[in-house]
């Protein structure tokens, strides 16, 4: 009976343990619409996870969600730094019955992709600047590691697309607090515009903490809003 006590003791103590090691930064969902925000416009739903844990080097944030469209399902998984610099990244997409799936890592300046689909399997290796962040098309929660390095101001930062298989620099500017409406709450949030190097733009929403409530690609039309508050 003593050792069996035991065994339960250890057990939970290692579960606390187990728990204490990951933290939810935040999770949620957003829902895609297009032209507009009534459900008539919308065209996709992303649900995701972004979380802290410890690594064999130290702490990761780690980052994975699944985002739906009408035609297109797509899988990604980002591992970075306490910085928000990535550390791998992986991304799977599904249109009808093909699938495709890039893999990459972040080392030496040097962004090493390998890419598999229905055509074969190819890899492709180029170069990154320092301090760059991972912001992959359609996927709307990873510009919360954007507005982490703004920290409430600006600041110009280099951006990997890893399914166009490029870099571009990219400017995050913050502005004024506004009212946004999440579900059926009206709250206030910071916005920030970001412009590309086309000089095309983005607005973003966060909160007091940088969790995103809402995204606006003000040249497609798309915009992401969160379906509750963040907890």
């Amino acid at each position: 009976m003593r050792t069996l006590s035991y065994a339960i003791a250890l057990s939970l103590a290692l579960s606390s343990v187990a728990v204490a090691q990951v933290t939810t930064v935040d999770e949620g969902s957003f829902t895609i619409t297009r032209g507009g925000t009534k459900p008539a416009d919308r065209i996709g739903q992303e649900s995701f996870t972004i979380r802290r844990t410890k690594g064999a080097g130290g702490d990761v944030v780690v980052a994975n969600a699944t985002v739906t469209f009408d035609t297109e399902h797509l899988a990604p998984a980002l591992r970075t730094d306490t910085s928000f610099s990535p550390l791998a990244y992986q991304v799977e997409v599904r249109t009808g019955t093909d699938v495709e799936r890039l893999r990459g890592r972040i080392g030496g300046g040097r962004f090493s992709a390998q890419l598999k689909n229905a055509k074969g399997e190819s890899s492709k290796e180029y170069i990154v600047s320092d301090g760059a962040l991972i912001l992959d098309d359609d996927i709307f929660h990873q510009y919360y590691f954007m507005v982490q390095r703004a920290r409430g101001g600006s600041a110009t930062i280099p951006v990997v697309i890893p399914r166009r298989n490029t870099q571009e620099t990219m400017r995050i500017q913050a502005g004024a607090n506004e009212q946004v409406r999440v579900g059926t709450s009206s709250v206030e949030a910071r916005r920030y515009t970001i412009q590309e190097p086309t000089g095309a733009t983005r607005q973003v929403w966060a909160d007091a903490q940088g969790r995103i409530l809402k995204v606006q690609l003000d040249g497609g039309g798309i915009t992401a809003t969160r379906d509750e508050l963040p907890r």
